[in-house]
């Protein structure tokens, strides 16, 4: 398991994603997308060395659609892996009018 696992599942549910950065231009910034970034580790210690390492991140993803079909999607995606991850926010951004969900992974 490593974070290819993650990228093959979220590249399976056919929703654009990126990693770490997302919009090229003025295009892509006004259409639904999904960004995911490690941002740190949870790893397991024993005996004083890295017994376990655990990569820790984001996976967001930013839609208009409002039927919670995108949401749907990408958990069943997350739950074909052997990801750990939960819902950690849903949030509306008022100055794009994107539905951001945003979720918390480890792989």
């Amino acid at each position: 398991m490593s974070l290819l696992t993650l990228k093959n599942a979220l590249a399976a549910t056919g929703l654009p994603f990126a990693h770490y950065a997302w919009a090229n231009d003025a295009y892509e910034r006004r259409v639904d997308h999904g960004v995911y970034a490690e941002d740190g580790a949870n790893d397991l210690y024993a005996d004083g060395i890295h017994s376990e390492k655990v990569i820790q991140g984001t996976v967001d993803y930013y839609t208009r659609d409002d039927s919670g079909a995108p949401q749907t999607t990408i958990e069943a995606a997350l739950n074909t892996g052997e990801i750990a991850w939960y819902l950690n926010s849903i949030q509306f951004e008022e100055d794009t009018g994107f539905i951001h969900y945003e979720w918390i992974f480890e792989v």
